[in-house]
């Protein structure tokens, strides 16, 4: 078995892959309070609560985009499986060409986006990634990663909207019945949603007809569940990241990784 982390400002996103599946996940979120010892007791009841042996473990890889908690997940990892814990970064092979002006800027999970996009689903292709923020991801007719576009995540707007506005509150996050609120909450709710589809569908059309060509539409991420089944075009996989980084894995399996960290 493989243990597959995903790192992210909101959550630690937690796989486990066995005969190339993926067979469970769990998430928690990203503490930067919490120790080593910690997030292993936490990582370790995951695994027994899912009825998995700790000695059934080949290795494990990591994404991370907060520096300061990849050491502290890698000993979690140590502690519970006793192997060492790959980190994805510019010394792991991931087989993606990376044709923009500074590919060390690219974050770890968005090239483990691309990889499991393109094992799955092939090229060319834009993934929408939907967390914190919301990425969408260009990978060409000839599978390189080109470039994206970032822009506030679905709860990152709203909560700087409440925050900055006297009587807008916060909201549970919902769909509403119709694009026209009828009362505050629906209506925010609309321009969330909603307003985050109108910009996904709008963005994907001028970035095709930027390449000149037609691509496939991947929808992931930790907020994709909200509006899924309200986009069109797009195929919905929760859990691409997963499949990158297995990929990954695979294809950095024999490396030591203290030489690389």
């Amino acid at each position: 078995m493989i243990l597959l982390l995903d790192l992210g400002n909101t959550n630690l996103c937690i796989g486990i892959y066995q005969n190339q599946t993926l067979i469970c996940d769990f998430r928690t979120d990203s503490d930067l309070n919490r120790s080593s010892d910690m997030y292993a007791e936490l990582i370790k009841g995951f695994i027994l609560n899912s009825n998995l042996s700790l000695k059934d473990f080949e290795g494990a890889i990591l994404a991370s985009v907060i520096p300061s908690l990849t050491d502290v997940i890698c000993h979690a990892v140590k502690k519970i499986i006793n192997k060492n814990c790959l980190i994805l970064n510019k010394g792991i092979k991931t087989s993606l060409p990376i044709r923009i002006d500074n590919p060390n800027e690219l974050g770890a999970d968005l090239v483990a986006d691309c990889v499991g996009a393109i094992s799955k689903y092939g090229y060319p292709c834009i993934i929408c990634d939907l967390g914190t923020a919301n990425k969408l991801l260009v990978v060409d007719n000839n599978g390189n990663y080109i470039g994206g576009i970032i822009s506030p995540g679905i709860r990152t707007a709203s909560k700087a909207l409440t925050k900055n506005t006297a009587l807008l509150q916060d909201i549970s996050y919902k769909a509403p019945k119709s694009v026209i609120g009828k009362n505050t909450p629906d209506s925010l709710n609309s321009g969330s949603i909603y307003g985050t589809i109108a910009s996904i569908e709008g963005l994907t059309n001028m970035i095709e007809k930027e390449l000149g060509y037609k691509t496939r539409h991947i929808l992931t991420g930790g907020n994709s569940a909200l509006i899924y089944q309200h986009i069109h075009n797009y195929e919905h996989d929760m859990f691409l990241i997963f499949e990158g980084l297995y990929q990954i894995y695979l294809k950095n399996r024999s490396v030591d990784n203290e030489k690389i960290k």
